[in-house]
């Protein structure tokens, strides 16, 4: 237990010594720099030194009333909202300092991502922005994970075209629902504004991203037309597999679906005039 504390400490952002000089902390508190040393049969200056640098970092706090500094743990969740004002902080001075630097055109390369979390943090900055249209093509984790962001940006006036795995209700955004596709793992794909994208493919349980890319290039519009396509074609699939439609019903519904998300040009306008049933 106490190693895969250790490991959970270092993922929070502490050293080897300081995530054992935390947990000595938590297990004796009010002790002095000396007994910590003690405790963890590590060298006082080595201890010392992290003990300073815990303190620094918002992990514990020294009591410099006594005449021997002594040391208390703050709760990990303390210093999770103390990081988070911090970082808030440091964001929207960040922010103000980027806006005074001249962006360059993107170069619209392909650009791989490395974690669930940076996957996630993306996609929902792709949503967050997005103005005019969202299509996502995911398995249900991801969908679920990523749902609040589509009401909110369906709110605004986005249009949102979802294709899951299984119906979900989420008020504003065209869901389609199909089939569980039978690979092992998790997808995400989401296009945004026809200029933008994200491929993902993850674990079953979203902890382990198997891959990943995300890019503004020209191969933007070409996914979104090969996803909405996709989309539409399992409504008509799932509406002719219940067998209580009409042609006519199929027709009508292909025709909506088409006037909304179908993209504009020679294609579209050809397609739309098969589609509708000449006049008698």
């Amino acid at each position: 237990m106490s190693n895969s504390l250790e490991y959970l400490l270092m993922e929070f952002g502490l050293s080897g010594l300081e995530a054992e000089a935390y947990l000595a902390v938590l297990a004796e508190p009010d002790s002095t720099g000396y007994r910590i040393s003690q405790v963890l049969g590590k060298p006082a200056p080595n201890t010392y030194k992290a003990l300073d640098s815990l303190v620094n970092k918002g992990a514990i706090l020294a009591d410099e009333g006594s005449r021997s500094r002594t040391f208390t743990a703050v709760p990990v969740r303390e210093q999770v909202i103390q990081r988070s004002h911090k970082l808030d902080m440091l964001v929207d001075e960040i922010e103000e300092g980027l806006e005074r630097i001249p962006k360059p055109r993107s170069d619209e390369g392909v650009y791989k991502l490395s974690s669930v979390h940076q996957v996630l943090a993306r996609a929902q900055e792709m949503i967050a922005n997005a103005r005019d249209t969202i299509v996502a093509d995911a398995d249900n984790l991801p969908m679920k994970k990523l749902s609040d962001g589509f009401m909110c940006a369906a709110e605004r006036g986005v249009r949102v075209l979802l294709h899951g795995r299984e119906p979900m209700n989420l008020p504003g955004c065209e869901f389609i629902s199909g089939v569980t596709e039978g690979w092992q793992g998790d997808m995400l794909v989401l296009i945004t504004d026809y200029r933008e994208y994200l491929v993902a493919f993850m674990s079953n349980d979203m902890k382990l991203l198997i891959e990943g890319v995300w890019s503004r290039n020209f191969v933007a519009p070409c996914m979104y037309r090969g996803y909405m396509i996709k989309a539409l074609f399992y409504r008509i699939s799932m509406m002719i597999g219940e067998k209580k439609y009409s042609l006519d019903d199929i027709r009508a519904e292909l025709i909506r679906l088409w006037d909304r998300w179908g993209y504009s040009g020679p294609g579209k306008e050809a397609l739309t005039k098969v589609l509708r049933k000449p006049d008698n």
